[in-house]
């Protein structure tokens, strides 16, 4: 407000019939007060601190594989599309980050002029026994010049954390990989939708794969739950639903919607269509109260509860929006498409994202990661049902916490973030934002 009241002061003085002598003055002054006052406006933003480690590895981004397990240790799946993806766990006892599987390495096609597994796209899941499972992929990753379809396919892996051992159990399908993934721990069946639009069922102790059903015909929705009684929920545009019924093995799309404002922007003007923006964009299950809570891709990053046991099909209730705070109180249709940082805490009944503050861009299409602004971790706490901002990430030593794009809240609250943060020396970036330096780091919040 003061900001605003000063530039109006002096905009108006310069518009006054004064001599142009005095008005080149003014301009001179209003150069060099701008950044003052724009620096004023940012030191006011309210700060969160938050630690950040490194990861070993180079790997430019990620989407939404990071698991904090049972044990209190967190596993992140890292890219480096056309090269290999990675796979890290971080110990809270030691600090640091460690490297666990180079999957091009392990899977064995290094080194034989094929598309590699650069993508672990699914956040990986955790059976009763503790053993970790996810899917890395290809999808698209790869020098142009080799042909996609000297791909293999995506392998269900399972790893060990008591013996140190990972097991590759098997092919999902010839040249298909899976965005997300889902368990049904009782059961002992893994679900992940491939990159062709089908639904995948993997039985664990049998090793067998089935092709369920397809339950996508445009964009694939880039997360799935499994509820109490196994079923499996996913999404499909426009705003609609489809559920995989454990007791019949039937795959049917249900007939109620989760929000959505077809007048939000979709996630590029240039070429609009019915793209993800009409799909959810993260689900989590609550253990506790046995519902879901999800966050909207498009329409304003609406945050949803779904309760697949009111009625005969379920009841989604819009609850509000978790876009960037500067959207909070306007009618903004241009709010950016969600990323896939967000998370619940079921034991303390706290939901926790991270939204884009980039700028919407009509002349192209852009991801989070990349963005220049500072971005907020917003919490819904679930019992006062308040939504608050917690502030924009910053370091204990003031690095900035750019983009980020995949959270998981440890069983003692801990939230662990995977994002783009500043970095002070350029040989440990991975690329910059802006002129600013920056690297993949795991983004570490402890609430109090």
């Amino acid at each position: 407000m003061i900001k605003h009241k000063i530039m109006s002061g002096i905009a108006n003085l310069i518009q006054m019939n004064l001599p142009c002598l005095i008005k080149g003055k003014i301009l001179l002054v209003l150069i060099f007060l701008v950044p003052v006052f724009s620096s004023m406006h940012a030191s006011a933003q309210k700060q969160l601190e938050v630690n950040a480690v490194p990861y070993p590895g180079k790997d430019p981004v990620m989407w939404d594989g990071v698991y904090a397990a049972s044990d209190g240790k967190v596993y992140s799946g890292l890219i480096t599309e056309g090269a290999s993806a990675h796979f890290y766990v971080y110990d809270p006892t030691t600090g640091v980050n460690i490297l666990l599987a180079d999957m091009a390495e392990f899977l064995g096609s290094r080194g034989k002029g094929v598309r590699t597994p650069g993508k672990i796209h699914n956040k990986p899941v955790e059976d009763n026994e503790g053993y970790i499972y996810f899917v890395p992929m290809n999808n698209g990753s790869g020098p142009r010049n080799i042909d996609f379809r000297s791909w293999e396919g995506g392998h269900w892996i399972k790893y060990d954390p008591g013996t140190n051992k990972m097991e590759d159990l098997g092919l999902v399908d010839q040249h298909v990989g899976c965005y997300p993934l889902a368990m049904d721990k009782e059961r002992k069946l893994l679900f992940g939708v491939g990159f062709n639009g089908y639904l995948y069922k993997f039985d664990i102790d049998k090793r067998i794969t089935t092709k369920l059903a397809r339950v996508t015909n445009w964009d694939i929705t880039r997360d799935i739950f499994c509820d109490d009684k196994g079923n499996v929920y996913g999404s499909f545009p426009t705003a609609r639903i489809w559920k995989y019924e454990a007791e019949t093995g039937r795959v049917t799309d249900l007939d109620i919607r989760q929000p959505y404002d077809p007048s939000y922007w979709p996630t590029q003007m240039s070429n609009p269509m019915i793209d993800r923006s009409m799909d959810w964009r993260a689900v989590e299950w609550d253990t506790v109260y046995k519902v879901t809570w999800g966050i909207t891709c498009g329409t304003g990053n609406t945050l949803f509860r779904f309760d697949p046991h009111q009625g005969p099909q379920g009841q989604i209730t819009a609850v509000t929006r978790m876009c960037d705070p500067k959207y909070w109180g306007t009618d903004n249709k241009n709010v950016p498409y969600s990323p896939l940082s967000f998370g619940i805490d079921s034991k303390n009944q706290k939901v926790y994202f991270v939204p884009s503050a980039r700028e919407y861009n009509i002349g192209k299409y852009e991801e989070t990661f990349g963005a220049e602004e500072t971005h907020h971790l917003i919490m819904y706490d679930i019992a006062s049902e308040q939504r608050i901002d917690l502030g924009e990430m910053v370091t204990s030593d003031g690095r900035r916490v750019f983009g980020c794009e995949g959270i998981s809240v440890a069983p003692d609250g801990t939230v662990y973030i995977v994002g783009e943060v500043e970095v002070k020396n350029r040989e440990d970036a991975t690329r910059t934002v802006g002129r600013t330096p920056i690297a993949l780091q795991l983004v570490i919040y402890k609430p109090e």
